[in-house]
């Protein structure tokens, strides 16, 4: 089975994202709060393999004593050497790289160890949110300054792998079903 990772900061659609890779409302979500509290496990079976998808709660809702409350959660209840992959979500219609973005990283570099980015996906996240002709633009934007922003990090951090950058980015809408005509099914991806 192969295992996903999901982190990010709160409100960015972890939840809506599993609800739309296997196609039932399975995650709670909430438009007005926060609501994964705990780390849930959603596992999949599929013709081409079976997928689990690891939910966790959203980081920089609070103070910091609660992301570390939720990050000691996140290790007690994820082998993470079993983990295929990090899938880290992010809105891609914020306007800025925010300072809450930064320390959500940061805290998940510190905290979970660099090794979590070794193998993983960026998410991007209300993709038909912005206009079509600025999608790619804006898409390689904001995956550059999370990419840069990982590498200085893993580089300050003076460990033996500086990271390279996210094997593969996905642009998704948890909202608009069939935002896009050249879309595929996100469990196809994972199951890949």
């Amino acid at each position: 089975m192969r295992k996903f990772l999901l982190v990010g900061r709160t409100g960015v659609g972890k939840s809506s994202f599993i609800n739309a890779t296997f196609g039932s409302y399975i995650a709670e979500t909430s438009e007005y709060e926060a609501c994964t509290k705990l780390v849930e496990h959603y596992a999949y079976k599929t013709p081409l393999g079976d997928v689990s998808l690891i939910d966790t709660p959203g980081l920089a809702e609070d103070d910091e004593a609660c992301d570390e409350a939720y990050l000691s959660l996140v290790r007690a209840k994820v082998n993470l050497a079993q983990i295929y992959a990090t899938i880290y979500v992010s809105r891609l219609n914020e306007t800025r790289f925010r300072p809450d973005e930064k320390r959500t990283l940061r805290l998940l570099t510190d905290r979970l160890g660099a090794s979590i980015w070794n193998r993983s996906i960026l998410v991007l996240t209300f993709a038909a949110s912005v206009p079509n002709h600025q999608l790619e633009i804006v898409a390689e934007k904001r995956s550059q300054q999370i990419f840069e922003f990982l590498q200085n990090l893993t580089k300050e951090q003076d460990i033996d792998k500086i990271f390279q950058g996210f094997e593969q980015t996905w642009l998704v809408d948890n909202i608009v079903e069939n935002w896009t005509s050249d879309g595929l099914p996100i469990l196809s991806l994972l199951t890949d």
